[in-house]
């Protein structure tokens, strides 16, 4: 199945934290030895690759501060463009994922136990 095929219904949009863990099954991840690496890890190789050519630009942290004028509009935005990464699912298969709260950790539990 092509990624075109995977993803030709509406895909679900979720922004990834840096504590997220990315995998692919074939090959190795761009710029990165392997094929697991911490979303923080794959974001700093690329910071890491964009500032040797462009070091005034903070894209990645505060973002440049542009314009975009969309098609069909008759005015400029104002804003600022940032680059980050995100995971477009399949939601025929896909669980929800939520971005308003993190899932607990082992160690929360444990804490919660000691606790009472």
């Amino acid at each position: 199945m092509t990624s075109e095929e995977q993803f030709s219904e509406s895909p679900r949009l979720y922004r990834l934290d840096n504590g997220d863990i990315l995998r692919v099954d074939d090959g190795d991840l761009p710029f990165i030895r392997g094929n697991t690496c911490l979303i923080e890890d794959l974001l700093i190789s690329q910071r890491n690759r964009f500032y040797e050519n462009c070091q005034e630009w903070n894209i990645f942290d505060d973002g440049l501060e542009c314009r975009i004028l969309r098609p069909g509009s008759k005015n400029w935005v104002s804003g600022k463009v940032r680059f980050y990464l995100e995971i477009a699912t399949n939601t025929d298969n896909a669980p929800q994922l939520t971005e308003d709260e993190p899932d607990e950790s082992p160690l929360d539990a444990i804490r919660k136990l000691a606790d009472e």
